[in-house]
């Protein structure tokens, strides 16, 4: 459940920060969250902390503009305690995540579980009761949550707008982000892309979700 709402927060953020142009109709067209058309982009990810430290992979996959999006991750973490008796004892735990953006509905993957949770994005009932496009709903919303931009920075030679919101710092590039630093409690998780190809063929493959049964997040 932890990966689950993970998943689920990253998708809703993801969305909130950049989405489609203004001439694009919700009724009849993809929803175009990106200014890149199709795109494979790898990650590494590392997890640090006081008694926590861990890696993982990431692997997102998009076409139609990111109307159509699969992001596969898999980490490993350790935890590292002391017991009652004064002896250090250390957990391992690994774990696969996924989630699927289609248009307006949202699928996270829980591996553990075998189950899929599904939401409709509360952002386009947002811009349609604004009669705004996703951008500019976007940007609203980061600012009243005091999201704050910084100068642009490069990755891997793209240049990205730095964002800074509730002690997450990302770097994005035309509404992909490339890198994420985020602080909680101690804990410090950075995630970077270590390989990017945009505009290239994705196949249908990538983007077929496993056969679990679904459920509503709102049930939950």
């Amino acid at each position: 459940m932890k990966n689950t709402l993970k998943y689920f927060v990253i998708a809703v953020l993801s969305i909130v920060l950049f989405s489609c142009d203004k001439d694009d109709d919700l009724q009849s067209k993809d929803i175009k969250r990106y200014n890149v058309e199709s795109g494979i982009v790898h990650y590494e990810t590392s997890i640090s902390g006081p008694y926590v430290n861990g890696s993982g992979t990431e692997d997102l996959y998009f076409k139609k503009w990111g109307a159509l999006e699969m992001s596969f991750e898999d980490k490993s973490e350790t935890l590292t305690m002391i017991n009652a008796n004064g002896i250090e004892e250390s957990t391992t735990t690994n774990a696969r995540s996924a989630y699927k953006i289609d248009n307006e509905k949202i699928y996270v993957v829980d591996y553990a579980a075998s189950i899929i949770f599904t939401k409709e994005d509360p952002l386009i009932d947002y811009m349609r009761q604004n009669n705004l496009d996703a951008l500019e709903a976007g940007r609203e919303t980061m600012i009243s949550m005091g999201g704050v931009q910084l100068d642009n920075e490069k990755i891997l030679g793209y240049d990205c707008e730095v964002w800074d919101l509730l002690g997450v710092k990302q770097w994005i590039y035309k509404g992909i982000t490339l890198k994420a630093v985020s602080h909680m409690a101690g804990i410090t998780i950075i995630e970077e892309a270590t390989s990017i190809k945009f505009d290239v063929s994705v196949a249908d493959s990538y983007f077929e979700l496993p056969n679990f049964p679904h459920k509503d997040i709102t049930d939950l």
